[in-house]
């Protein structure tokens, strides 16, 4: 019978682990997912059928892998929450991966709440292949620090660096970068500029010229209330 993907298709056996299960390295699979038609495009990582998790996809020590497609929801809207229910305590990371096989909103928006409201991050694609995409980059960067994630900055460019800073302002786009760069050249001048100076600036309106004039001045850590 179908699996949550609503769809039935062929065991992968392409990178399959059948003997050796090395857990820093393996993919693990519920049984459950057997059909899946994700497991076809996991091809670039070993993973082997786990008997013993509840998860559908184990994906590092404490981060775990929900599947569903919006097809399946529609057909059984109660799943997800008993499937939620069962690893509430279990893994410190809950991804749930959608696959949206179905140009309807209001179920989407449904999955969307639940996964807000139970703490999962919710990860949409419109094809196994992108699904299955997914899995293999959550597991791959399972050892990697948060620092490898960020843009690399080249320490002696200063361009770059002042656009880095600046887009750290909210609402700050890289057309104000080049309008900043041109008035004030320099990191050090903006943060010494007035409001009256910044206001000055061509593209830049009161509430975006308010925000870079606090970004400077605000506390780096908040005062305590007497």
């Amino acid at each position: 019978s179908p699996g949550p993907s609503g769809q039935i298709a062929h065991q992968s056996s392409g990178k399959r682990a059948k003997n050796i299960i090395d857990t820093d390295v393996t993919i693990r699979v519920n049984s459950l997912q057997k059909g899946n038609p994700l497991l076809n495009y996991l091809s670039n990582m070993p993973w082997t059928y786990d008997t013993k998790i509840e998860a559908d996809y184990v994906v590092g020590r404490s981060a775990c892998v929900l599947f569903l497609s919006v097809k399946y929801h529609m057909l059984h809207p109660k799943y997800l929450l008993t499937r939620m229910g069962k690893l509430r305590t279990k893994f410190t990371s809950r991804i749930l991966l959608c696959q949206v096989d179905r140009a309807n909103d209001e179920p989407l928006q449904d999955i969307s709440r639940l996964a807000f409201v139970n703490g999962w991050s919710l990860l949409c694609a419109p094809s196994a292949r992108e699904c299955a995409r997914y899995v293999e980059t959550l597991k791959s960067f399972e050892a990697k620090s948060a620092d490898s994630l960020k843009k690399k900055v080249d320490k002696y460019d200063n361009e770059k660096i002042f656009a880095s800073m600046m887009t750290t302002i909210r609402s700050v786009n890289n057309r104000d970068v080049g309008t900043l760069a041109t008035n004030f050249k320099t990191c050090k001048n903006v943060m010494q500029a007035s409001v009256e100076r910044l206001a000055v600036c061509s593209g830049l309106g009161p509430k975006k010229v308010r925000r870079i004039h606090q970004a400077f001045r605000q506390p780096f850590r908040p005062t305590k209330k007497a």
